[in-house]
């Protein structure tokens, strides 16, 4: 009879662009764990909500659709970006929405009963304020010119385009501060993946207990 996990623990990885996030939960999902990725849950949301994509042409006009209606979200991005007061923007259309699939999704991991742990692999943990929604928040760091060299060979993104994205977030510095646990990603793929396993042997643990604890109570 395959385990059942009552009291799954309940984990962000987050960082920043270029931080290597994604990797770290790549591992995670290989050994077991249930990921979902908040930038593919944001996909969704501008693709496919119309109220959503009505409340963004209203904020940043019709230029950011192409002529048959799909979105330019490389025109989106240019102008969401370009200040503050635009990021906000962005942010107050679409992360409530976002939110919202995130939970629903998360809550049927966790009543599935099917994984010990449950990881949301998000950027903006700390910068829409959803930290209290974890257990425990892993912050994946590494040194700002190389996650722009990373940046720039996956998506050819120029220097420009990369720090208007950087000065959106929080520094990874401040993040590590709040963490629970940082995995350091300035070394090799096989130095972070034994880093990952480390800290993935520690939440199971950590899950264990929880359960324990919780079943006590009861």
């Amino acid at each position: 009879m395959k385990k059942e996990y009552n009291f799954p623990l309940v984990v962000a990885v987050t960082g920043g662009i270029g931080s290597g996030q994604t990797t770290v939960s790549d591992f995670f999902q290989k050994w077991g764990c249930k990921v979902i990725n908040a930038d593919q849950k944001a996909k969704v949301v501008v693709h496919s909500d119309r109220e959503v994509r009505k409340a963004l042409k209203w904020a940043f006009g019709k230029s950011i659709f192409f002529g048959n209606g799909r979105l330019n979200t490389k025109k989106l991005a240019e102008l969401a970006f370009k200040d503050e007061l635009h990021t906000q923007k962005l942010n107050q259309i679409v992360h409530p929405r976002m939110v919202a699939y995130l939970i629903e999704e998360m809550e049927e991991a966790r009543f599935s009963r099917r994984y010990p742990i449950v990881i949301i692999d998000a950027a903006l943990v700390y910068e829409i304020s959803i930290e209290q929604m974890f257990d425990v928040i892993i912050v994946v760091y590494a040194p700002l010119e190389e996650r722009f060299q990373r940046i720039r060979k996956r998506d050819g993104m120029s220097k420009k385009e990369f720090f208007a994205r950087v000065d959106r977030q929080i520094p990874l510095e401040e993040k590590q501060k709040w963490a629970d646990f940082v995995i350091d990603n300035s070394g090799d793929l096989d130095d972070l993946e034994k880093q990952t396993y480390a800290v993935y042997k520690k939440l199971l643990n950590m899950q264990k207990e929880k359960e324990r604890q919780l079943l006590a109570s009861r």
